[in-house]
Parts: structure tokens; C-alpha cells; sequence
């Protein structure tokens, strides 16, 4: 889960890098908070498989 909380953090860059408040729509923006929003989920979801499997 935490390569692919990884991949989600670096699709989040992606669409930070070409995202642009001045030329884009802000819905570029919101793909970037969704993304993170998922990873942050990953990221909880493998702390708790962990600490059920310890």
C-alpha cells in the first residue's frame, strides 16, 4: 500500500506541475487535493494492516 500511496503523491505533482490558476480551469487543483486524499488514505490503511499483523 505504500507504493502505492508513493504513485498517488507523484500523480498529485504531476497535476500540481501543469495545473496553473492563471491559464487552467480549477479542477486540475481539485485532482491534486483528491490524490492526496488518497495516498493519506493508503498510507492509514497500511499502518493499520501493520498493526494488525504485529
Amino acid at each position: 500500500m505504500r507504493t502505492m500511496a508513493c504513485r498517488a503523491v507523484a500523480q498529485a505533482g504531476l497535476v500540481a506541475a501543469t495545473a496553473s490558476l492563471d491559464d487552467e480551469q480549477p479542477w486540475p487543483l481539485l485532482l491534486v487535493a483528491g490524490w492526496h486524499t488518497t495516498a493519506a488514505d493508503l498510507m492509514l490503511q497500511a499502518e493499520a494492516a501493520d498493526s494488525v499483523l504485529v
